[in-house]
């Protein structure tokens, strides 16, 4: 059983190393990603050693004490660190709260320090016997913290990102408490470290479909997404396209700067999310171009979600005056009846009927 752990440790170790070598070459990630990534994973392969290490050197009454504390004072030092670098690693939270993430894994290997002299998380027996010391419950305090700070910034991800299968992050949660708590209850079961290597690939691989579904500006679907999902409604029996436009955004751009240009579109795109995401999916299409593509087609909810967007739109200019209109557009998609580009066209010419009108509207009012 011990030589099938020791595999197991090996065959995890060589896969980080794999992982690392792909994000390392890796241009989608952004350079915080890729540096949390890399921790965490050279943080995973440090403690796999370690935890190898210790089948090695934790023989009653042999002469490996020296070996099996330094394996351990590694291994536990570093361990709470890796699920607060999986956090990091997608958080939009900023480096002035880095020392409160930390801390507890910080004191935690202060006293992982110490243990060989007084014994306190745990101690090896000159008999070369490991156990649990009196505050060893610090430890698993400052682990589980980690993993809420996983979980909470997960749950954060799933919010920030519309997409289908968020269930799975979920899923890969649990199967990380999971695996981790097994150890903890029965710590002959070596399973945290493995179910830690599946799990930073998983968020890996994860990232890379965002990377590449994602608008990296608004959060939110990008024009390759809306394509196929294009396609797909062409397959489908009904649909509604609601196609929004930034009113005269190059001026925006050549008055205040790209800067507020930019955050022009993060704030529209913020006001489409928040009042279409429960009944599409929401699509940066071109440069200040937006598309929700809906399977909801009554009338009466698209119009409503359409005024209640403009009122938002309408919140905002009052908070800053130099905000633009937003000038939007709707078609039907009904399978026999039309094709989705017809949809797309007539949602274009609404669109410009009702830019037309905001900008008759504007000249009579001298804004």
């Amino acid at each position: 059983m011990i030589q099938h752990y020791i595999f197991l440790g090996i065959v995890s170790t060589m896969a980080m190393l794999l992982l690392y070598a792909i994000i390392k070459n890796n241009e989608i990630l952004s350079r915080k990603m890729k540096m949390f990534f890399t921790y965490a994973i050279l943080g995973t392969i440090i403690v796999t050693l370690c935890e190898i290490g210790t089948y090695f050197f934790e023989k009653p009454y042999m002469d490996f004490r020296l070996e099996s504390l330094f394996c351990n004072v590694i291994g536990f030092s570093i361990s709470p660190f890796i699920p607060v670098f999986m956090a990091l690693s997608f958080c939009n939270a900023d480096y002035s709260k880095l020392k409160i993430w930390v801390f507890p894994a910080t004191l935690n290997m202060i006293l992982i320090v110490l243990s060989p002299f007084f014994d306190l998380m745990f101690s090896i027996s000159v008999d070369n016997i490991y156990t649990r010391g009196p505050w060893f419950f610090i430890y698993v305090l400052s682990y589980v913290w980690g993993i809420l700070l996983l979980v909470y910034e997960t749950i954060r991800l799933k919010k920030r990102y519309q997409t289908k299968n968020s269930f799975v992050l979920y899923f890969l949660l649990l199967f990380i408490i999971f695996g981790t708590s097994i150890q903890v209850i029965l710590p002959t079961v070596h399973t945290t470290w493995i179910c830690i290597s599946l799990a930073i690939t998983i968020y890996y691989a994860y990232f890379c479909e965002i990377c590449e579904k994602f608008d990296v500006q608004t959060y939110l679907l990008n024009r390759r997404a809306y394509n196929c999902e294009v396609e797909r409604v062409a397959e489908s029996s009904q649909a509604t396209i609601l196609i929004f436009d930034v009113d005269e955004f190059k001026e925006i751009n050549d008055t205040y700067g790209h800067q507020f240009g930019d955050e022009c579109l993060y704030t529209v795109a913020c006001c489409i999310k928040d009042v279409f995401q429960n009944i599409g999916l929401c699509y940066r299409i071109g440069g200040d171009e937006f598309c929700v593509i809906s399977k909801v087609t009554d009338e009466t909810i698209i119009l409503d979600a359409k005024k209640m967007f403009l009122k938002k739109i309408a919140n905002c200019k009052e908070k800053d005056r130099k905000l633009p209109n937003v000038s939007i557009g709707h078609g039907f998609y009904k399978k026999g009846l039309c094709r989705v580009d017809e949809a797309i066209k007539n949602a274009d010419e609404q669109l410009y009927s009702f830019k037309k009108l905001q900008k008759v509207n504007a000249d009579e009012h001298g804004y």
